[in-house]
């Protein structure tokens, strides 16, 4: 594996690389990364055939904090973000990447 990025600028980047392969592994199609729209920032946003989502994506090293990366006002937050796109989207994803010594975990929140 390679080196894990040290400052959390260049692991938030790292995460959301990871995500978008491991969606797009899954089917999805990358239209948009770090999208900033009203006063925000949108990490992706994909399409599964017609369906689009917004994903917010979160990268930690530690697993005790990995639970909790996703607050109800971070939801509210991207919810807000979503629905100025045009079309509005409505779907919300919730992607962990979660970096360790021994690999890298992701886990994914469909349709939050």
């Amino acid at each position: 594996m390679k080196a894990l990025p040290a400052d959390r600028p260049r692991l938030g980047a790292f995460g959301e690389r990871v995500a978008a392969g491991f969606l797009e592994r899954r089917g999805a199609a990358v239209l948009a990364r770090n999208l900033e729209i009203g006063g925000g920032e949108i990490d992706l946003v994909v399409a599964f055939g017609r369906e689009q989502a917004v994903v917010e994506v979160r990268t930690a090293r530690r697993t005790d904090v990995a639970p909790d990366l996703f607050s109800r006002a971070k939801e509210s937050q991207v919810r807000r973000l979503a629905a100025l796109l045009e079309p509005p989207v409505f779907r919300i994803d919730f992607v962990t990447v979660l970096v360790q010594r021994d690999g890298v975990t992701v886990r994914w929140q469909p349709r939050v």
